[in-house]
């Protein structure tokens, strides 16, 4: 997708976001949005389900509450964003470079992490479950009361890492 299509879907959404009678809430399901420049970027509650982010950039972004199930986030950056309870369900994240982001909430149940890096993030109460976060980075990273069960943390470092009331039931640790 055009970088200036793009700008237009996110300024309808700011406005959206503002209640201004001219905005739309923004729709990217399956877009095509890779290598896309999306820092500092305000996608609060938009819809990219199944979308294709791979190799973008999307770090200081705020995406709390966005759909983003099924997405291709591979080999992208989301340093220091806000995920706070967005739905990653069965996303695809691997190579990413996640780091100081926030998942508090997050819904990634069933995501392919593999090989990323979180090192710093906040997952306080996120969904895990059956999550593959093999080779991933989470050195002190805080996952107070998320939900790992069934998840594959092997070769994981979780060095600093806070589990203080994770769910851990069935999770591969080595």
């Amino acid at each position: 997708m055009e970088a200036v299509k793009i700008r237009g879907i996110v300024d309808l959404h700011k406005k959206w976001r503002t209640s201004q009678l001219d905005g739309r809430r923004a729709d990217l399901r399956g877009a095509d949005l890779r290598e896309a420049e999306l820092r500092w970027v305000d996608l609060t509650e938009a819809n990219l389900g199944g979308a294709d982010l791979t190799g973008s950039d999307l770090s200081f972004s705020i995406l709390s509450a966005t759909n983003l199930s099924g997405a291709h986030i591979d080999k992208a950056t989301l340093y220091a964003a806000n995920l706070s309870n967005a739905n990653l369900s069965r996303a695809k994240l691997t190579y990413a470079v996640v780091e100081r982001a926030q998942l508090n909430g997050a819904n990634l149940s069933d995501a392919n992490i593999h090989s990323s890096n979180l090192r710093g993030a906040l997952l306080v109460g996120a969904n895990l479950q059956r999550a593959d976060l093999s080779f991933t980075l989470l050195n002190g990273a805080d996952l107070t009361n998320a939900d790992l069960r069934g998840a594959n943390l092997q070769n994981a470092d979780l060095t600093y890492a806070v589990l203080r009331g994770a769910l851990l039931d069935g999770a591969k640790l080595e």
